[in-house]
């Protein structure tokens, strides 16, 4: 079922963020108002159960802010978030809140050839990824479980992941043998360690990479959600077992 496309003026964009996961970067959020923002994600699973983290948690709480904002006459265009940005960023969100392919694929194409000759990486999750294909080498396809990623794959996607918020090791496998990693930046706050997507990039959906897991940390998952576990002692034993026979090599 094809959905008319959301206008250019939808698209709301801020400098920087306080997410401090995400980092200080250029953000995309969809929807001059929240009920613009949650119907870009009819037929999206986490909006019908309410599970999502963005539409449901926090980040609704900033895009919010920005629609109140944006009625007092604060300018939320991308011209202005580049202009503006941190002089660390690396990247540029698409998106913090909303559907990314509720937008029309002409402004998203422009949007990205402004980040890219800015000399931002576009990254970027779409959950309704089948009906829009033409994404694949781009975005990332979002995924509800590990089911959906083989699939992903096959459409030529890279992909993220939902994991149970039980989750506790930092590799996975798919069912059809896809491996995969556990988010950097939330192993290392698991650590006690600062990571950011500005300084991974990962998720950059043009280069090739592993498959990305979030252990579900919405609304209704976040008390349940346990700490990655470290690398055993013996593990760390082998890891250094193997650089001494390196050393050791006449070669």
């Amino acid at each position: 079922m094809r959905r008319e496309k959301l206008p250019d003026e939808a698209a709301m964009w801020t400098p920087t963020t306080s997410n401090k996961k995400t980092g200080p970067v250029p953000t995309m959020y969809v929807g001059r108002n929240r009920e613009e923002s949650l119907s870009s994600c009819i037929g999206c699973k986490q909006l019908e159960d309410k599970s999502c983290y963005a539409q449901f948690g926090t980040p609704s709480i900033g895009h919010s802010s920005i629609v109140n904002a944006a009625k007092r006459g604060k300018d939320y265009s991308l011209k202005r978030a580049l202009l503006e940005s941190s002089r660390i960023a690396k990247m540029a969100r698409f998106t913090g809140v909303g559907e990314l392919t509720a937008m029309r694929d002409k402004y998203i194409n422009k949007a990205l050839k402004a980040v890219k000759d800015y000399g931002l990486a576009p990254v970027g999750y779409i959950h309704i990824w089948r009906e829009n294909k033409q994404w694949a080498g781009v975005f990332m396809a979002s995924c509800d479980d590990l089911s959906q990623v083989d699939e992903a794959l096959e459409a030529g996607f890279r992909a993220t992941v939902i994991l149970p918020p039980t989750h506790t090791k930092r590799e996975f496998t798919t069912p059809g043998g896809a491996k995969g990693i556990v988010c950097p930046a939330m192993v290392a706050k698991d650590m006690g360690k600062s990571l950011t997507c500005n300084d991974c990039l990962l998720c950059d959906g043009s280069r090739p990479g592993p498959v990305i897991g979030f252990p579900n940390h919405g609304p209704k998952h976040r008390h349940l959600r346990q700490p990655i576990k470290s690398k055993k002692k013996s593990e760390w034993k082998n890891v250094e077992l193997k650089r001494a026979s390196i050393e050791d090599l006449d070669i």
